[in-house]
């Protein structure tokens, strides 16, 4: 089998030769590009050629951000940001925008009759030495519950253009060597993203419990941009798409997920189905609390799953608590990978755990969570395929 037929037959629970190993890779890449520490044997390498040198399914969930000069950050500070590699861009009609770029400071000011909104991003090379692809935020959209108004007006400009030739581009380049995820938000809801995105966290807290109706009237008018997203995405040529990411039982909270995330969830789900193409949601925080509230949603696919020692749950609870119709993709917590945090017989009895404890193997796409350390040793990283060919096919129950 391909690595793309295998991760597919996997998510359609059907039997496969082996189990599926795609480690996100990119962000280790960024890091040693930036260090000149990159081995000769990656080097100019793209996210696709780079899993041909070790030999796994490539991690090609959104696009390749290892790619210079293809990301248009000027949105960001929105939550948005536009990449070659995605079947829609994000454009602002009608409203002046200013944006300015010197590789470090990202300054954005749009005004609206209601007033500017105006967000400022940083970035360092330091950051780029430790993987970090996004800048921090350093001045963010919503200030105070004065600005709602603007923010508002803002969203009312924005077009999401369909680009189905640049993900046909995606899709192609990546060809049998994995799966070609549409990239779609990263917040899941118009909610999720005034908390992930617009606010400083703790000050969403104090909103949201005092200023609920307020953010409500801005939620509703942020809604068209993704059902334009979602119009975009279910028209691509895509089998999986990805749509919401970083999930926590602490800032997305379960009467939080329930109320405000769950739901779109399940409409992005149903309309996906409905278009014949699986739905990846990217559940990277604590899951405890909020693994009863996820199989509703009706997501094929939760991605970058992390299990103890950096989180509560074992694989083996997250994958008996997602249920029997997802499909876990992740499994392996990035400490285990570092020869500072684990030391070698450690690394090979937690992995014989792990392997132990997979039954069938069913339901499950291995890779590291979140992503590949840039101090990984990659020793450890290529003998997993030693622990994946001892395993064998995997022969799901009926």
């Amino acid at each position: 089998m391909t690595h793309r037929e295998r991760m597919l037959a996997t998510i359609r629970r059907q039997s496969t030769d082996q189990i599926p190993w795609a480690p996100r890779m990119d962000l280790w890449y960024i890091a040693h590009r930036a260090r000149g520490t990159l081995p000769a044997r990656f080097a100019g390498k793209n996210m696709v050629e780079i899993a041909d040198v070790l030999n796994v399914a490539c991690h090609a969930v959104g696009a390749d951000f290892t790619l210079t000069g293809r990301r248009d950050l000027s949105l960001r500070g929105l939550g948005m940001d536009n990449h070659q590699d995605y079947p829609y861009r994000t454009e602002l009609r009608g409203l002046p925008i200013q944006s300015q770029d010197d590789d470090q400071e990202l300054w954005t000011r749009i005004q609206t009759p209601a007033g500017g909104v105006f967000t400022h991003l940083h970035r360092t090379v330091e950051m780029a030495k430790d993987g970090i692809s996004l800048p921090f935020v350093k001045s963010y959209a919503l200030r105070s519950i004065d600005d709602v108004e603007a923010v508002a007006q803002v969203f009312d400009h924005l077009e999401v253009i369909p680009t189905p030739e640049a993900y046909a581009a995606f899709h192609q380049r990546v060809g049998d060597r994995g799966i070609a995820v549409a990239r779609g938000p990263i917040a899941a809801s118009p909610m999720h993203l005034i908390l992930h995105e617009l606010v400083p966290m703790d000050q969403f807290f104090y909103l949201y419990m005092d200023e609920r109706d307020a953010l409500y009237r801005l939620t509703e008018r942020m809604e068209p941009f993704f059902d334009a997203a979602l119009d975009a995405l279910a028209a691509c040529d895509a089998e999986v798409v990805f749509w919401g990411g970083n999930y926590d039982q602490d800032l997305t909270w379960p009467p939080f997920f329930e109320m405000e995330i769950a739901p779109w969830l399940k409409k992005v789900s149903d309309r996906l189905h409905a278009a014949g193409k699986l739905l990846l949601t990217h559940t990277d925080g604590e899951n405890r609390a909020l693994l009863p509230l996820y199989p509703p949603c009706g997501f094929d696919v939760a991605e970058s799953v992390c299990p103890s020692p950096m989180t509560q749950c074992t694989l083996a609870e997250l994958r008996k608590e997602m249920g029997s119709r997802t499909t876990i993709w992740g499994g392996i917590p990035s400490v285990v990978l570092l020869d500072s945090s684990m030391e070698g017989r450690t690394f090979t009895g937690y992995m014989d755990d792990l392997f132990g404890s997979l039954g069938v193997g069913d339901r499950l796409i291995l890779g590291v969570s979140d992503n590949v350390p840039p101090d990984v040793n990659l020793d450890r990283l290529e003998r997993i395929k030693d622990w994946i060919a001892a395993f064998g096919p995997v022969r799901p129950l009926a």
